[in-house]
């Protein structure tokens, strides 16, 4: 009859089995930490991407046509849900897209364009003795400083539905709505609207 012989483990056998099974835990703890890690990291990334790509934007003010609203250099914040449930008004600082022939004709790449907001679909507008009428009514402009007021022709026309009438706040040198080449702007191709006025620090304010 053989005998069977029972191995027993020691105390300290028992001790090294669970240091090597606390050690392998340990181990894949760490690798789930690291990729518990990446994935926020990700999440972060793709967060703060949406929102500068679909909620807001931070756009440099490139040239003098907004003077003295917006200058040279300066950093905006576009909202880019600001026409999501509703249409441009008059008045509002808007960052749009020109139309295709624009940019071919002036031989200038796609970019956007910020303007202001000057009439909107199914509104008339024209200029009478050097001012602006809209619907029949001067417009009152007070952002305008009178040394950028020059150039302002309109020829009087209906804009069309869908459409707004953007122009600059230094009308001698802006390019804008009044230009064949441009035009009423369609809702489509307005990208957001300017809520704020990011840098420098020291002039940060609300538009």
């Amino acid at each position: 009859m053989v005998e069977k012989i029972r191995v027993t483990m020691t105390p300290i056998g028992k001790l090294q089995r669970a240091a090597e099974k606390q050690n392998e835990s340990l181990e894949g703890g760490m690798l789930w930490r690291a990729l518990d890690f990446l994935l926020y990291l990700v999440l972060i990334v793709l967060i703060m991407f949406s929102i500068r790509t679909v909620l807001i934007d931070p756009v440099r003010v490139d040239g003098k046509s907004m003077l003295d609203t917006l200058v040279d250099g300066q950093v905006m914040i576009v909202d880019r849900t600001a026409y999501a449930f509703s249409t441009p008004a008059r008045g509002d600082i808007v960052l749009c897209y020109y139309p295709d022939e624009y940019y071919e004709s002036q031989g200038l790449q796609y970019a956007t364009r910020v303007k202001r907001v000057i009439a909107v679909g199914g509104d008339t507008i024209e200029t009478i003795d050097g001012e602006l009428y809209v619907n029949g009514e001067k417009l009152v402009e007070p952002y305008l400083t009178p040394d950028r007021v020059g150039g302002q022709y309109v020829r009087a026309q209906r804009i069309p539905d869908g459409c707004v009438y953007v122009m600059g706040d230094n009308r001698s040198v802006s390019r804008d709505s009044r230009y064949d080449t441009v035009g009423p702007i369609p809702f489509y191709r307005v990208v957001g609207k300017v809520r704020f006025i990011l840098f420098p620090f020291e002039n940060a304010h609300l538009i």
